[in-house]
């Protein structure tokens, strides 16, 4: 792997990874800071849209896989961004505190599982 797709590589890790144990460890918490975020109708849709936005973004890590590069890590990258944008929406469409508890139990592990994973693609497969 080239050196900045190396430096991206551990940026998904950390981006993934953090938030993963963050969710698992205390729900609840990150439940009511979400909720503060996404509290009234506005945010909500701005926070929606951010999700959406998201999602179309990653896919401009395709073009960079298919013509750049071609190392994984940018599918990964892609696959990760979407799993975000997805949650984001899930967020915005059930804002209560109750639900996005529940949500970061979901989300945190699976971001976890998405992280060893993308650990595992990234640096110890032959798919590098």
């Amino acid at each position: 792997m080239d050196k900045f797709g190396r430096y991206y590589g551990w940026f998904l890790i950390v981006a993934t990874g953090l938030p993963a144990v963050m969710r698992l460890i205390q729900p609840r918490e990150m439940a009511e800071i979400t909720a503060e975020r996404v509290k009234d109708e506005k945010k909500r849709s701005r926070w929606k849209l951010y999700g959406w936005l998201t999602i179309v973004g990653s896919f401009v890590l395709i073009p960079i896989y298919f013509i750049w590069s071609h190392k994984v890590v940018w599918l990964v990258g892609f696959a990760l961004g979407v799993l975000t944008g997805i949650e984001m929406i899930g967020n915005a469409a059930s804002p209560q505190t109750d639900s996005l508890a529940r949500q970061n139990r979901v989300y945190g592990a699976i971001y976890a599982v998405a992280t060893v994973a993308a650990y595992f693609i990234m640096f110890h497969s032959k798919l590098q």
